[in-house]
């Protein structure tokens, strides 16, 4: 949270909009959360969800309509 107060602060809220100022908050949040989760293991690497993605094409191949 300290580098989201930290950038936060660098803001200058006469040249940013209520939307502007949401956004980036919402933004910030998101990254922490995201860092967050990265720290304590909840994120999937890519050549985890490639063999995901190819295990799901494998076991429905067949159940496609077409």
């Amino acid at each position: 949270m300290d580098f989201m107060k930290k950038t936060l602060n660098q803001f200058s809220n006469q040249e940013n909009t209520l939307y502007n100022i949401i956004y980036d908050l919402f933004f910030f949040a998101k990254l922490q959360e995201s860092e967050d989760n990265i720290k304590s293991g909840k994120a999937c690497k890519l050549e985890e969800l490639k063999q995901h993605i190819d295990e799901l094409e494998a076991k429905y191949a067949n159940n496609n309509i077409k």
